[in-house]
């Protein structure tokens, strides 16, 4: 628990602060505030997380984020995605989270100021309804969504991106809007308990988007199944690469072993 202790000591009262003067406030009355100024304010209080959590992001290809708006996804090995995700993300997005969170004093309400959603994963018929949502939302055309298409996190030592739910691209199709793939490695060492490194690197690359004239002859599960292969190869051989170069610093730190 040092690590969290330690993050806490730096941060807590910045977040304690901002519980009582803004979080609560934007979550039971979204309507009041722009979702830009909410996106913001959120934004920048996770990269205050980021930092006290001694992470080190290391992001690649956000210029290529399109003009207009788009579905973002990723593979998913932490709770701390989401965070990296929009602590390095300057146009407003939102997410989808695990309905576990929905009652977290911090994060449920941190997720319901941004617009988010929470996924019930036993409950089809409550999860075809948010994807409604999240298409009627994207034809809105006023913020970017990201979801995680492994539908839970990837606990898998080797960190082979599991299988996407084709579901997930239903909302970009029949939004019409373009599909951004993201690739996310050592995430997972940057909420550990035990304090083991100094430094916790977290990358980040965004790839080229996939606009919905590469896309309009695909099934949806035609289509995950290609993201998800683009997204396998960023990881295994460049993201990898990079944090082993990146660790190789810390005595503690040992080669194919998931520290």
């Amino acid at each position: 628990m040092l690590h969290l202790i330690k993050a806490g000591l730096r941060v807590g009262g910045r977040i304690i602060g901002a519980y009582f003067s803004w979080i609560r406030k934007y979550a039971k009355n979204k309507d009041k505030y722009s979702f830009n100024e909410r996106y913001l304010k959120v934004r920048n209080i996770l990269q205050k997380v980021t930092a006290a959590l001694d992470a080190e992001p290391h992001v690649e290809g956000v210029d290529k984020m399109p003009d207009e708006t788009c579905l973002i996804v990723s593979n998913h090995l932490s709770a701390f995605d989401p965070v990296l995700m929009i602590s390095s993300f300057d146009k407003p997005c939102t997410f989808v989270a695990k309905k576990e969170l929905e009652k977290a004093p911090f994060a449920g309400k941190v997720i319901t100021g941004i617009d988010g959603l929470f996924l019930d994963r036993k409950d089809l018929k409550q999860s075809l309804r948010l994807m409604m949502k999240v298409e009627e939302d994207l034809k809105k055309k006023e913020k970017n969504w990201i979801i995680f298409p492994e539908g839970t996190r990837n606990k898998d030592v080797q960190h082979v991106v599991a299988d996407f739910h084709h579901g997930t691209f239903r909302p970009a199709v029949k939004a019409g809007v373009p599909i951004v793939p993201v690739a996310v490695y050592g995430t997972f060492r940057a909420l550990k308990k035990k304090p083991l490194f100094k430094k916790y690197p977290v990358f980040m690359k965004v790839l080229d988007p996939i606009y919905p004239e590469e896309y309009k002859d695909m099934t949806t599960q035609e289509l995950a199944d290609m993201v998800r292969d683009r997204i396998q190869k960023v990881v295994s051989f460049e993201l990898r690469a990079l944090d082993h170069k990146a660790m190789l610093g810390d005595k503690k730190y040992q080669f194919n072993q998931i520290l």
